[in-house]
Order: structure tokens, then sequence, then C-alpha cells
């Protein structure tokens, strides 16, 4: 430490100048706080030490201080005005003030236009004179000084005068970068410039921009990594003829990256941190080019590159000519090593110190409370936690992920010191009734996610499906089939008391041949056996609540009949011999009903964001007349603001009721897409295979975004699907493939005929 002085609060930024009218061109340092600008004269002082020798420390005296009237942001500093052994700094201010300081006074204080955040501030001396800057707008403006100083007068601005000036300030030039800066600075670093003349830098979050004086873009060049700053330095001294500047620049990846002359890049160097900023020291001690870096943890370090940067360009080593017998044998070697790493990791196989998940889930509800209503259902699994390794496990974080419609008692736990052997640990799981609307889902999925004694992370999962009780109650036969499937099967009918034994009470005189469901919804589906053949329709007055007892029907009859089948008997076969046009019309009525609530819900926000704007003006006119120190009347702008503000909160409380509307058009569009997923099953026989490749193209689940939704989405891969597992497999398809961003449809209408294309490709297979 050589020197320091006590400033009293936070300090934004330092800066090394003629700040000093007094001093014979001596430099000083300013430094800036939150609310003031200080001025220190360095000196050195030398005294002698206890054996004899001397002892050089440097001593900061407070020339001048400025109190600031608003909090700033950054400054810059410069000869504005071309001024002649003297330096002037403009202090920027988090609202778009920026003071003008000369030395020991503020000449005059001026509004920057079409301000909402600070941003990076430079000084650009030739030939404009002028300050330059980037807005939230990402626009690269410059402002002249002249026309700054000649709009105050020279004086100070008084409080009234600042918006009038603020609002007749225009830029010089202005180029839009489309990126919000970092950093911007002049510099010489294309090699055609002429003397004394300058270009400016302007670092952006993902490019670097090279542009004119006169504010037209020279190059850009993008950038495959994430800067945090830059300096621009000299390689050779300038008082040397075609002295440019190389540039430095600073990532994220804790990388300092060097430019040459045309955007190359020259050099590469690690750092042991990212850098918030970086320069280049001319000499230091008896060393020239040292780098000095800080970490955004405020450590500063002085580190050397090795060696200059090299003169000439790197040979092209892609002209010469190619070994391509060397290329061949060094390809093979690779297949070779590829192949027994595949080989010794098949012979491994699966870890044997694995964590297990197996779960017990009753097929009635818990007494307390079951019959109480909805309210109070509640399902208890027990999951079971072992593990099979020889050392115990020190933590275990087990997640359910549950139906939204379902609730679990535990959504994240942490199990410590899980043993192997023994006991498997025992994890009560609470499943309640969240919501009454029909569950798109009965499936849960558990996940452990754990770290082995290696460091490995490793994730063990168990799929579970929550029982029918806990979704509704069998009632008395209902006879509404407004909308109905009809399962066929090889095998005699079954009783459909003992095929739904959970749902159907022992004491109750259940019809054999009929079974009624009703959903806590108030929705209700109705199972129908044929007496003289296996044959079985559900039917419902909502096509939404047709899914899940279907569902439960083919899933019941598999599983009864698949010991048949495995005793070598006659495979059991399930199918739909019902035609496809009924099931289709109404998905196409429940597919439109959903994208017509996401145009409103669209509407609405555009409608929102129109009203938020106008609200948001009204309120600046409103703050600017209240500034005023001779307000002027307010013109019914008060009354404005209320009716803004109404159409606001009117256009809100519809907001919400279109999302409501739009979260049950999902969910019918999930459970009835299942449905038909179901139906397609059945009626052309998929296998499990290409029934999964189906599902993934043609998915039930709905997540609409503001970026995307279920039928853009759903169009795109139905396109995908068309012209891979169901196309012919020609070059036509190949080119035809959909790519790029799937934009909102105006219509349902292609979908659709996408839709009518698949089955009619599953028909002809």
């Amino acid at each position: 430490m050589l020197g320091s002085a006590e400033v009293g609060h936070a300090v934004r930024q330092v800066g090394i100048g003629v700040f000093s009218s007094s001093s014979a061109g001596d430099l000083q340092l300013a430094v800036l706080n939150p609310q003031r600008l200080l001025v220190f004269n360095v000196s050195a002082c030398t005294t002698e030490d206890d054996e004899g020798g001397t002892d050089t420390y440097y001593q900061l005296a407070l020339l001048y201080k400025h109190t600031l009237s608003r909090s700033a942001y950054n400054f810059t500093q410069g000869t504005f005005g071309n001024a002649q052994g003297r330096e002037c700094i403009a202090v920027q201010s988090l609202d778009g003030e920026l003071t003008i300081i000369e030395q020991e006074k503020i000449v005059f204080s001026k509004f920057l236009p079409n301000f909402l955040v600070p941003g990076p501030l430079c000084y650009f001396p030739h030939p404009f004179d002028s300050l330059v800057t980037v807005n939230s707008q990402f626009l690269c403006e410059s402002f002249r000084f002249s026309l700054l100083s000649s709009s105050s007068g020279g004086a100070l601005a008084s409080e009234s005068d600042k918006d009038k000036e603020g609002r007749r300030a225009k830029p010089d030039w202005s180029l839009n970068l489309g990126e919000s800066a970092l950093a911007i600075c002049p510099a010489r670093h294309s090699s055609e410039l002429r003397e004394r003349q300058q270009e400016l830098i302007v670092l952006g979050e993902r490019s670097l921009f090279w542009i004119k004086e006169n504010g037209h873009l020279r190059t850009t060049k993008r950038l495959d990594y994430a800067p945090l700053c830059m300096r621009p330095y000299l390689v050779k001294p300038e008082s040397q003829p075609g002295a440019c500047q190389f540039l430095m620049v600073g990532t994220m990846a804790r990388q300092l990256m060097i430019y040459g002359h045309e955007m190359q890049l020259l050099w590469a160097a690690a750092l042991d941190f990212a850098p918030v900023g970086v320069a280049v020291a001319r000499s230091m001690g008896n060393v020239r080019g040292l780098v000095s870096s800080v970490s955004d943890e405020g450590e500063l370090s002085v580190t050397f590159m090795g060696t200059d940067p090299p003169a000439a360009v790197v040979n092209n080593t892609e002209k010469q000519q190619l070994n391509y017998e060397r290329m061949d044998e060094e390809h093979r070697q690779l297949l070779s090593v590829i192949r027994e790493a595949h080989a010794s990791t098949a012979r491994k196989g699966e870890p044997s110190d694995q964590l297990v998940l197996r779960a017990q889930v009753p097929s009635q509800l818990d007494r307390s409370g079951a019959d109480r209503g909805w309210q109070t259902m509640a399902v208890t699994v027990k999951l079971f936690v072992s593990y099979t390794g020889a050392e115990p496990l020190d933590e275990v974080t087990l997640m359910v992920s549950a139906p939204e419609q379902f609730q679990c008692s535990v959504n994240t736990t942490t199990l410590r010191g899980v043993t192997a052997g023994g006991t498997p640990r025992t994890v009560p799981l609470t499943f309640t009734v969240a919501d009454p609307a029909l569950p798109t889902d009965v499936h849960v999925t558990i996940s452990a996610s754990y770290q082995s004694k290696a460091g490995d992370p490793r994730v063990s999962c168990a799929d579970i499906a929550l029982p029918l009780v806990l979704c509704g109650k069998a009632v008395p036969p209902i006879k509404n089939g407004a909308y109905k499937m009809t399962v066929d099967t090889n095998r005699d009918p079954l009783a459909l008391p003992a095929l739904f034994e959970d749902i159907v009470p022992a004491d109750a005189a259940a019809l054999p041949n009929v079974l009624s469901f009703m959903y806590h919804s108030g929705l209700d589906a109705t199972i129908i056996v044929s007496k003289n053949a296996g044959r079985y329709r559900v039917q419902s007055g909502s096509p939404e609540a047709l899914w899940l007892v279907a569902h439960q029907l083919t899933n019941r009859l598999a599983m009864h009949f698949a010991a048949g089948s495995a005793g070598g008997g006659e495979p059991f076969e399930m199918g739909c011999s019902e035609d496809l046009d009924e099931p289709m019309s109404f998905y196409g009525r429940v597919v439109d009903e959903h994208f017509e609530a996401r145009v409103v819900l669209r509407d609405i926000h555009a409608e929102l964001e129109k009203s938020a704007a106008q609200f948001r003006g009204i309120q600046k006119r409103l703050l600017v007349r209240f500034k005023d120190r001779n307000p002027a009347p307010l013109n019914e702008l008060d009354t404005l603001l209320d009716l803004s503000h109404e159409r606001l909160a009117d256009g809100a409380a519809r907001g919400e009721a279109a999302e409501q509307r739009l979260h049950t058009a999902a969910q019918r569009l999930q459970l009835t897409t299942r449905l038909v997923l179901l139906i397609l099953r059945l009626r052309f026989g998929l296998d499990a295979e290409l029934f999964g490749v189906l599902e993934r193209h043609w998915s039930p689940v709905v997540r609409d975004t503001q970026e995307q939704g279920w039928e853009e989405a759903t169009e795109l891969s139905l396109s995908v699907l068309l012209k891979t597992s169901l196309g012919k497999g020609g070059a036509k398809d190949v080119a035809a493939m959909p790519h790029g961003h799937a934009a909102m449809p105006k219509d349902t209408v292609k979908l659709k005929r996408l839709m009518g294309q698949v089955c009619e490709r599953l028909a002809a297979r």
C-alpha cells in the first residue's frame, strides 16, 4: 500500500487527469461517489527507515469536492470544447442528467432525451468534440459539446429549465446497435485510419462494433462468448507513424482475448477469475506491457502474457496437401477405441450400487374421512427405499411429481444415512384431491437423486398410478350416451363388479353388465357389456369424461387375460371397429375451442400493453407538471388518468377470466387427445413402439406459453411424423422437412388436415 485516503462512501469510478487550475500540468485523482465528486492531489513523500535507507510513499490531499444533486452512475473526462492544458468531467446520473464540471466549478447540467436507464459514456475528441453514449433503446448517440453548452448559456440550469432543455436536445447522429452495450471508447484500431483519425468501439452483449466518426457502422464481429469488459492499448508509441491499438476483451469464461487489426484474434489467455475491468500498464518498474485486471470481488491482479503478439498471420494448414492414408489410419484407430469403450460398457452393465424405489399403492381410500366428500379423500402410498451398495449414502433427495388435480403431503424431502441391506427405509406419501376437475392423468413420478461414493450424480425413478377411487365413485346406472366408444375383445365378457371390485362396494347390488362412474366434478361415464360377445361400450355426456374410464377398462382387461395368453392359449386382442368420423369431429371442436381461447387471451394482452403504455404516458405528463415551479393547469389529465386506470383494471380482470378459460380448455384438450390416441391404438392395432412414436409427436400434454402453444408445436411435429415414420422415405420428404420457429397459426385448418393424413397413413399400414 503506497497511499490511501478515506472517501466515506462507495466508489463508483476513478480517473486520472489535469483537474486543477492551480497545478502546472500535474495529474490529479478524481473519485466518484454516489452523491459527490472528489479530486485529490497525489504527492510523493520520502522518509528514512531504521536501516538508513529511504522509503517512498504517496500522500493524497483533497483539493476540492462537488456535491451532486442526483445519484451518479459514471463519468467521462476530456478536453471539452478543445480546451488546452485542462480536462473537464461529465457525470451521468441514474435519471439521465449530465453534469459538466470544469475543474473547481460546475458549468451546467443537461438531461439526455429518451432516457430510461444509464449506459456507458465516453468523450470523442476529434473531430466533433462530442459525448457518446448508448441508451436503453440500443441506440448509440453522439451529442456535440458545443450544442450542449450553448443551450444552457454557460451557467447551471435551473430545475425548471432542465426538462425544457431535455426536450430540445437532439443527437448529432444515432446508430441502432440491436443490443445493449457494456462499454464504449474511442480508439485507433483499423489500419486504414488517417493521422489523428479515430473510431468508436462498442462492446455489446454478443458483438463488437466499429463505428466511424460520422456514426456509420464500419464493421461488426459476432462473439461466441459472453464479454464483460474491454480496453484498447497501444503496441507502438504514439510518436511512431501508423501507431494503432490492439483490443483486449475480458470474458465471463475467465479469458482475455486480444484482437489485432481487421478483427483478427491474436491471443487468448486464461485468468483465475472473470475480469470486470482490464488495463495495460505502459511501464511498471523495468517491465512493459503488464496487464492489470480486477475481479468481481475486488481482487486486483497484475499479470504478464509472456511475449508480444505475433506480427505475422499464422499459416493456414488447410491449404497444405492432406495425407489421406494417415487420416484413414487415425480414423480406424478411433473406431477401435469407440468399439472397445462400448463393449466395456456393455460388459459392466448397471452398477452394483443402486438405489431401488418400490411403492405399495392401496386400492382403497384411507378410512379417515373417506365418506365425507372429495375434500377429505386421501390415499397413503408406502415408498420403500433400499440401497444395494456397500457404504451408506450421506444424502438422498426425493421429489414427487403429481398431476395438478392431486397434491402430495411430501413434494420434496431429504433422507440421510441410507444404509445398504437390512430393512428398507419407508416413506409415507399421502395423496389428496386438490381440484375436483377431471384428472388429466393418474400417474405419479417419484425420483431420487444422490451421489455415489465416487462422486458420480445418479437418479432413480419410480412411476405409480393412483387408484381410481381417488377420482370418483360408482353410482347407479346413468343413461347418457351422447359420446361413446366400443372396445372389442376375443374373450368372453366379464362381470364388471369383478373387474372393478375396488370401486364397487361389496354389499352393493351391482348389475353385472352396467357400471356408472361419477367424477368429483359431476361428470359421469358408463360401461355397458354385451351379453353374447366380449364387447364393451363406454359412453358419457361429455367426451373428456370417456378417457379415464376407457383407459382403466383396457388396462384391467389386458391384466386379467394376460395369464391365459401366457399359458399358451390364443393371444388376447383388443380393437375398436367404429368409424373415426365421430371422434375426430368432436375432437376438432375441442381443438377449435382451445385455439379460440388462445386468440382471445392474445388480444387481451395486446390491449393491456396499449393501455399500460397510455397510462405510463399520462403519468409522465403529470410528473412534468408537478415538477414545474409554476404549475400549469392539468387540462383534465387527472380525469384521463382515472379513465386509463379503470380501463387497465378492466383489462386485467378480463385477462384473468381468459386465462381461466384457456386453462379449462387446455385440460379438456388433454383428455380428448388421450382419448383419440387410445382409439387410434385400438383401431389400427399399434404396438408399443409405434404408439410411443405417435404419442411423442401427437402429444397429449398441453403447455401454452407466450413463445409457443400446443397448436403450432403439434402442427410442426405431425409434419415431421408424416415425413419420417409415416412417410415414404424419399428425397422429397427429406427436403420438405419443416424447420425453424413455429409461429401461431391463423386457424386450425392445416392442423386438422395433418391429423386426417396421420389417420390415413395409419390405416394404410
